[in-house]
Formats: structure tokens, C-alpha cells, sequence
């Protein structure tokens, strides 16, 4: 034989041999693509609005997560935040189980969303994370927030005018 009819020979069974690791290379990509978790889409930015002298509970979007593996504390906590005028638009985990303290976290730590946040514990630490969004998270840790009693929830603005978060609660019934 000669190598013209070696090559001959060899051609489809090499092609079709690359065509199949390409298939197969592209399938594992696929399903390990198709096995990843959906993002969330991101909260729209915040809206500069008219809301007075002072910030109150109702303008303020709250997201209670636990951070431990404790189950129930972020309903409790969100039912107490809740009641006093917040908007609490998500009770769930957050995504560990570890946290020590029990910290607010919002765009600024001298945002009037987050001071009128930090107003409803008696002892709770604040921390920025430079969100647009105006939101305010409560992560509960092991040392739970104690909630302060008898608060008059105000946050002054001077110029009457708060970057205000743009989303829609849909009541659960409670």
C-alpha cells in the first residue's frame, strides 16, 4: 500500500474521531453552563424623590438574611421590622452560615437609610458596600441584634430630598 492510500484510509476515521471530542467537549460545556445557578438581576438605581425634613421607615426597602444556622430568625426579624414601618422586601439565608455579629449594611454608613436602619437596635454594626440601589441588608449573626424599644424613627434631610429604592413588595399576606 501506498501512503496516498494510507492517507485515504485514515482520513474519515481521524475527522469523524475530532468531530466526536468536539461533541463531547461541547455537550460537558452545556450541561455544566445549563447547571448554573440564574443570577438575580440587579435592583434598579435609586430615584432622588421629595420625601420631607426627614426619612421615615415607610421609604426604606429592608432585605433581613440570617446568617446562621439557626432557622427562623430572619421572619422573626423581618415581622419586628415590619412593624415598625420598614419595608422588608426579602426574609431568606444568606449565602454562609458563619457570621459572628450581626451587622446593617447598606450603600454608605451615614446614608439616611442605613442611620434609619441602625436606629431600630440598641447595639448593631454598620457597614458600607457602595450599592446604588438604596437598599439596606440586615444580616443576623450569632450576637442577634436586640431591637430598641420606644424609637421615634426619623432621619434628617436637609435639602428634603432622599435617593429613594425603586421596588415593588407584593404582600405575602401577613
Amino acid at each position: 500500500m501506498d501512503t496516498r492510500t494510507v492517507a485515504r484510509a485514515l482520513k474519515t476515521p481521524v475527522t469523524l474521531l475530532i468531530l466526536v471530542g468536539f461533541v463531547v467537549w461541547a455537550a460537558n460545556w452545556a450541561w455544566d453552563a445549563a447547571r448554573e445557578p440564574i443570577p438575580e438581576p440587579p435592583l434598579p438605581a435609586c430615584v432622588m424623590t421629595d420625601v420631607g425634613p426627614e426619612l421615615t421607615p415607610d421609604h426604606v426597602y429592608v432585605r433581613v438574611l440570617n446568617g446562621t444556622s439557626t432557622s427562623g430568625l430572619a421572619n422573626r426579624l423581618g415581622a419586628l421590622l415590619r412593624a415598625d414601618g420598614f419595608n422588608v422586601f426579602q426574609r431568606t439565608n444568606a449565602p454562609t452560615a458563619d457570621h459572628e455579629i450581626s451587622e446593617v449594611v447598606g450603600s454608605a454608613e451615614d446614608a439616611p437609610e442605613v442611620v434609619l436602619v441602625r436606629q431600630a437596635f440598641t447595639e448593631i454594626a454598620v457597614r458600607a458596600d457602595g450599592r446604588t440601589d438604596a437598599t439596606v441588608d440586615v444580616i443576623i449573626g450569632t450576637q442577634q441584634p436586640v431591637a430598641a424599644q420606644g424609637v421615634q424613627f426619623a432621619a434628617p434631610l436637609p435639602d428634603g430630598r432622599a435617593c429613594l429604592a425603586q421596588i415593588q413588595v407584593v404582600n405575602t399576606g401577613e
